[in-house]
């Protein structure tokens, strides 16, 4: 009596699973492409439960822009080429979803000084670029990288869905800076050069938002 009593309590309680949760834990890699802030790739997600799935997101692109900085015109450019993993969870497994995961590659940023003119702020001292040559600065951040944020999506025809995110990406690096000229062997110049290496961001706090679209079998 005991065992059928506890045989029909199991039944129940399997009949009273959702659905998609049991139809998830078999489902098929959903694949796609994104863009984004931090560069464009390819998607897959493999649903575990009907309420949490896992990500594997790529991304490449190079970005440049012009700044200054010391009185000195810098030409900077961020190289993204990295892969992320991301965990979503789906409150109640509804559309949308918090996400948190880490980020891997060889991101960067390299900042070029334009020899606009006869001399060059370097450190704290100024140097004629003849002596200088071409001053640069290299950011690689450290490997993994942290991502937070959240999302949605919405079914545009059968099987095809939209999806939205925006998070933040929590990045630390490492600089080094290099001059090519002649007084790149002088230690007065080597010094300005680590102190203008010492002052590059190296801690940085980075929005991101993608939008991608989605294939699910």
């Amino acid at each position: 009596m005991i065992r059928q009593a506890a045989a029909t309590a199991f039944a129940v309680a399997l009949a009273a699973l959702p659905a998609a949760a049991r139809a998830d834990l078999f489902s098929s890699v959903s694949y796609g492409v994104q863009a984004s802030t931090i560069g464009h790739g390819i998607t897959l997600e493999k649903p575990l439960l009907y309420d949490f799935s896992v990500r594997i997101q790529t991304g490449t692109m190079s970005a440049s822009e012009q700044f200054n900085y010391d009185g000195n015109p810098y030409t900077s450019t961020t190289h993204y080429n990295h892969v992320a993993v991301i965990a979503d969870y789906r409150p109640s497994a509804g559309r949308y979803r918090i996400s948190g995961g880490l980020v891997f590659g060889s991101d960067g940023v390299d900042n070029v000084a334009r020899l606009d003119s006869a001399t060059l702020h370097v450190g704290s001292g100024i140097y004629p670029t003849s002596g200088t040559g071409m001053v640069s600065t290299h950011l690689r951040y450290d490997r993994p990288s942290l991502y937070a944020g959240v999302g949605t999506g919405t079914g545009i025809i059968r099987g095809l869905a939209l999806t939205v995110d925006a998070g933040v990406l929590v990045r630390n690096g490492s600089t080094t800076a290099s001059a090519t000229g002649p007084l790149a062997a002088s230690p007065a110049f080597r010094a300005d050069l680590e102190r203008l290496r010492a002052e590059q961001r190296t801690h940085v706090v980075v929005p991101v938002v993608s939008v991608g679209l989605v294939f699910r079998p």
